[in-house]
C-alpha cells in the first residue's frame, strides 16, 4: 500500500515525447483550429517545402554536434536514435516548423504581398547587401570558432550552420521581411519565447543536457543557456523568412502576371517560375502595377457598404482578407472595375453622356477581349497583352477609374468575356430606364449586374487555386450556381435599397407587378424620388416579396460551393451569410428600415460560424454532382 501511495505522490519523469505530447502538438492542434479556413493549397505546399528544407538542411548539423557532445541525452528520456540523433529531435524539426509556420500565417497574411514592396533602389540595395555582407562575415567567424572541446564550439556551429540559408534567403526576401517588420518580429518573437520557456523546463527536468565544456556558460534565466535561445531565435527567424520568401515570389507573380502568367501548381515548371520571381527585384519593375492595385482598394474602401460586408461577388471591406492571398487580390481588381465602371453610369445625370460613357466601357471591353473566338474562349496558357490605346483612354477616363482600366487588362487572360457584355447589358439598362415589370425582370436584371460577376469570381477562383473542374457538366453546374448566386445577393440588396436607389439615383427595382398602381408609384419612386410618401407598410411589403424570391433561390445556389476550391468555400459561405443575415434585418424590422444592416459583432458571429462550423459541411470534395 505504501508502494502504490509513493507512486501516486512522486512525479513521473519528464521524456522528450512528453515535451512533444505536453508542450508542442498541442499548440499545433490549436494553431490548426484556428488557422484551417485560411490554409490555401498554396499554404500547404510552403508549409511542406519549408519543413522538408528543415529536415534535411538540419539533419547532418545535429548530427555533427551530438557526435562532439554538445548536447547529451539520457537514453530512458528518449524513444530511440537514428545516427546521434533521437527520433523526437527529428520529430521537432518538423514540429517546430509546421508550429512556427501557422503562427507566421495569423500574423502576416492580411495585407496584399504586393503593398509591401520596396522600390526605392537605393534602400533596397542597402537592405539586401548590408546584411548579406554582415552575415557572410559572422559566418566565417562561426567556423573559426567551432572548434570541438572549446566553450564556442555550440555556438559557432548555430553561426556557421545558419547564416548561409538566411543569406540566401535574405537574397530574395530581405526587402519584404524589413517591409513587414512589425508582423515579422511577432512572428519570430511570440514562438521564440514559447520554445525558451518549454527547452527550460526540459533542460531543469534533465530531458536533455548542454554540455557546459562546449557553450559559454552564459545564461539568459535558470538553466537556460545564452546559445540555446539564440538557436529558437535563428530558426524561427529561417522558418519565417522562408514563409516570406514564398509569400515575395507569389505576390509579385500575381502583381505581374505577364511576366509570370503560369498560375499555381507543383509542376517544375511553375516551381521553376516562382524561383526566378524570388530572385528578382521588385525595384527593377514598373511600380504602375502596385499603384493601381492601390486606386482598386480605394475604389473598394469608398464603395457603398452593402458592398463592404461582401466577399463572394463583392470583395471589399475587411472581410475580403478571408480569402487566399491570390484569389484576394484578383477578386480585389474584378470588383474595383465593375464598382468603377458602374459609378461611371450611376454619377452621370445626363442621359447622353451616360451613353457615352456606356460607349466607351463597351469599346475596351471589345479590345480586351479581340483575341477570343467565343464567349467562353479563355488563354490562361499563353497570356497576351491586349492592344489597347491607353492614351486615348487617359484623355477619358479619371486617374482612379484609368487604374482599374489597366488593372483587370492584366488579368483578362484567364477570364470569358461573355459576363462582361451582361454586365454591359445590366448598364444598359440602367441608361435606357427599363421598368422592371415582373420578377423575370428582376431575375434577369441582377443576373447581369451581378450574376455575370459571381461567374468571374469562379473564374478567378478556379485560376488562382490551380483547380480544374474536368467534367463539362459539372462545370456548367457551377457556374449556374455562381449566377445564381450572384442573383440571390442582388436581390437581397436591391429590397434592401428601395430608399436609397429612388432617393439618389431615382431608379426602382421593384417588379411592377408586385404594385396596385404601377404608373402612380413608379412617379413616387423614380421622378419624385420621394419614396417614403409610399408608406412603410408598402416599402416593406415590396421587400418582403423580393425576400422571398431571393429565398427560394439562396439553398439551391449554396450547392455549387462544394465544388469550388477548398479555400474558398469558407468566404463564399460568409459572404451568402452576411447577405442572409441582410434580409432577416429587414425582414425583422417594425417598419421600413431605411438602410438595415449587420453591426461589426454581428458580422463577426456570422463569419465565425460560417468559417468555422457551416463551412464543414461542404469541406471534402463532393464525389459526383447528382444536379449534373
Amino acid at each position: 500500500m505504501s508502494l502504490f501511495y509513493q507512486s501516486l505522490t512522486i512525479p513521473k519523469m519528464l521524456t522528450y515525447i512528453d515535451v512533444h505530447l505536453i508542450y508542442t502538438l498541442p499548440i499545433i492542434a490549436v494553431l490548426a483550429s484556428i488557422t484551417w479556413p485560411f490554409i490555401s493549397r498554396l499554404e500547404l505546399f510552403k508549409i511542406s517545402f519549408v519543413c522538408t528544407m528543415a529536415f534535411i538542411y538540419t539533419t547532418p548539423w545535429d548530427n555533427y554536434i551530438i557526435f562532439h557532445n554538445a548536447w547529451m541525452y539520457k537514453p530512458k528520456n528518449i524513444l530511440a536514435v537514428i545516427g546521434y540523433v533521437p527520433v523526437e529531435e527529428y520529430m521537432f524539426f518538423v514540429i517546430q516548423t509546421v508550429m512556427t509556420s501557422l503562427w507566421a500565417l495569423i500574423c502576416t497574411r492580411w495585407c496584399p504581398a504586393c503593398f509591401n514592396f520596396n522600390y526605392n533602389k537605393t534602400s533596397y540595395t542597402l537592405i539586401r547587401w548590408i546584411p548579406i555582407l554582415a552575415l557572410a562575415l559572422t559566418a566565417i567567424k562561426g567556423y573559426n570558432i567551432a572548434v570541438p572541446g572549446t566553450d564556442t564550439f555550440y555556438l559557432g556551429c548555430i553561426l556557421w550552420w545558419s547564416c548561409p540559408v538566411i543569406m540566401f534567403l535574405w537574397y530574395g526576401a530581405g526587402n519584404y521581411f524589413v517591409k513587414k517588420s512589425t508582423s515579422s518580429a511577432l512572428a519570430v518573437i511570440v514562438p521564440t519565447l514559447y520554445l525558451c520557456w518549454v527547452d527550460r523546463i526540459a533542460l531543469k527536468d534533465d530531458v536533455w543536457h548542454i554540455n557546459e565544456k562546449t557553450s559559454l556558460k552564459i545564461f539568459v534565466s535558470d538553466d537556460l543557456p545564452f546559445e540555446e535561445c539564440l538557436f529558437f531565435l535563428i530558426t524561427n527567424v529561417i522558418i519565417v523568412l522562408g514563409s516570406m520568401a514564398f509569400d515575395k515570389s507569389h505576390g509579385l507573380a500575381d502583381t505581374y502576371t505577364f511576366d509570370f502568367p503560369l498560375r499555381y501548381s507543383t509542376s517544375w515548371k511553375y516551381n521553376s517560375q516562382q524561383m526566378r520571381a524570388f530572385v528578382t527585384a521588385e525595384c527593377d519593375m514598373s511600380p504602375s502595377p502596385v499603384n493601381d492595385i492601390r486606386h482598386c482598394l480605394n475604389v473598394l474602401k469608398t464603395a457603398s457598404k452593402s458592398f463592404d460586408v461582401a466577399s463572394l461577388v463583392f470583395p471589399a471591406g475587411k472581410l475580403y482578407t478571408i480569402f487566399p492571398t491570390g484569389v484576394r487580390l484578383h477578386l480585389i481588381i474584378l470588383y474595383a472595375f465593375c464598382r468603377v465602371t458602374d459609378d461611371m453610369i450611376d454619377s452621370e445625370p445626363n442621359v447622353g453622356v451616360k451613353k457615352q460613357k456606356l460607349t466607351l466601357i463597351e469599346r475596351f471591353i471589345g479590345e480586351l477581349f479581340a483575341d477570343r473566338s467565343a464567349d467562353y474562349d479563355v488563354k490562361p496558357s499563353t497570356p497576351r497583352k491586349p492592344e489597347i490605346d491607353w492614351q486615348r483612354y487617359r484623355k477619358e477616363l479619371t486617374d482612379e477609374e484609368l487604374s482599374c482600366f489597366r488593372a483587370i487588362s492584366r488579368i483578362s487572360f484567364y477570364l470569358p468575356r461573355k459576363p462582361f457584355y451582361e454586365l454591359l447589358d445590366g448598364y444598359r439598362w440602367d441608361v435606357e430606364g427599363k421598368v422592371v415589370q415582373n420578377e423575370s425582370d428582376l431575375m434577369l436584371y441582377s443576373s447581369y449586374v451581378a450574376g455575370s460577376v459571381g461567374t468571374l469570381c469562379v473564374y478567378v477562383m478556379m485560376h488562382k487555386s490551380g483547380v480544374n473542374i474536368d467534367d463539362e457538366a459539372r462545370n456548367d453546374f457551377v457556374i449556374r450556381k455562381a449566377q445564381q448566386m450572384g442573383q440571390v445577393l442582388q436581390i437581397v440588396n436591391i429590397s434592401r435599397d428601395i430608399v436609397t436607389d429612388s432617393e439618389t439615383l431615382g431608379r426602382c427595382y421593384v417588379p411592377a407587378e408586385y404594385m396596385d398602381d404601377a404608373a402612380a408609384d413608379l412617379k413616387v419612386l423614380c421622378a419624385d424620388r420621394k419614396p417614403w410618401t409610399l408608406g412603410s407598410d408598402k416599402l416593406k411589403t415590396y421587400a418582403a416579396r423580393m425576400i422571398g424570391l431571393a429565398n427560394r433561390h439562396q439553398l439551391e445556389s449554396l450547392e455549387g460551393i462544394r465544388y469550388l476550391p477548398y479555400e474558398v468555400r469558407g468566404p463564399v459561405l460568409v459572404a451568402t451569410d452576411i447577405y442572409r443575415g441582410v434580409a432577416c434585418a429587414v425582414q425583422a424590422s417594425p417598419t421600413y428600415p431605411r438602410r438595415a444592416s449587420l453591426n461589426k459583432w454581428d458580422k463577426i458571429l456570422v463569419g465565425i460560424n460560417s468559417l468555422y462550423v457551416k463551412s464543414l459541411r461542404y469541406f471534402f470534395q463532393a464525389e459526383r454532382c447528382k444536379q449534373c
